[in-house]
């Protein structure tokens, strides 16, 4: 049995766990970060998808999980609390930024930059973890990522928002749907980019031939 399974046709080997998962394109790509929950024999995924949070049932989806063993599934009750409270209470917007940010246990965020709530699918699922395991599950800050999507990103968004660029230049940064896919093979936190790095040539090409 594979340490990567398609979440809706097969079997994991725990029958309770919290997972890091992705939806997959058609290409074959892990294209969307969302957190699998298994427990009593329910699945259900968090996932921010640009415009709002969902915790949901998973169907008609091509998704794909690896459990991660950060998480104790004794503790899954009051993950899914904690879940609930944070899909109720958050109010995340889009962006290409990740600086450390958390979801407390009470669903509020905390942030020191100035970007403040801002993320993306990926950062989503690190502001859960982060704020669930009261630790950073990434080592975020080897992350050094040029201007992404686009060569004027930063300057575009900052205007957009009005903000000054300079403040928010220090917290962007991607990291993406595979990476953090490939992150869950790793329990000792923070995970660093070199550990990651060392799984996503792997877990594209385990996708790509599924």
């Amino acid at each position: 049995m594979f340490d990567i399974i398609n979440t809706l046709t097969e079997k994991d080997i725990k029958e309770n766990f919290v997972a890091i998962g992705s939806y997959v394109d058609k290409d074959k790509v892990a294209a969307h970060s969302v957190i699998v929950i298994k427990y009593n024999g329910s699945i259900k995924h968090i996932h921010y998808d640009s415009k709002e949070i969902l915790f949901d049932d998973i169907y008609n989806v091509c998704c794909f999980h690896k459990i991660t063993d950060t998480i104790n599934p004794a503790l899954i009750p009051s993950f899914i609390v904690m879940c609930k409270i944070v899909m109720e209470k958050a109010n995340p917007r889009y962006g290409y930024f990740y600086s450390g940010e958390y979801y407390d246990q009470n669903g509020i965020h905390f942030s020191e930059k100035a970007i403040s709530e801002t993320m993306t699918c990926s950062g989503f699922c690190l502001n859960i973890l982060k704020g669930y395991l009261e630790e950073d599950y990434l080592s975020y800050k080897e992350w050094s990522t040029p201007t992404y999507p686009t060569k004027d990103y930063l300057e575009r968004y900052a205007n957009h928002f009005d903000l000054n660029l300079d403040d928010i230049s220090e917290s962007h940064r991607r990291i993406s749907p595979l990476e953090l896919l490939s992150s869950a093979y790793f329990s000792n936190l923070p995970i660093t980019k070199s550990q990651v790095d060392s799984k996503v040539d792997e877990t594209a090409e385990y996708l790509k031939n599924y």
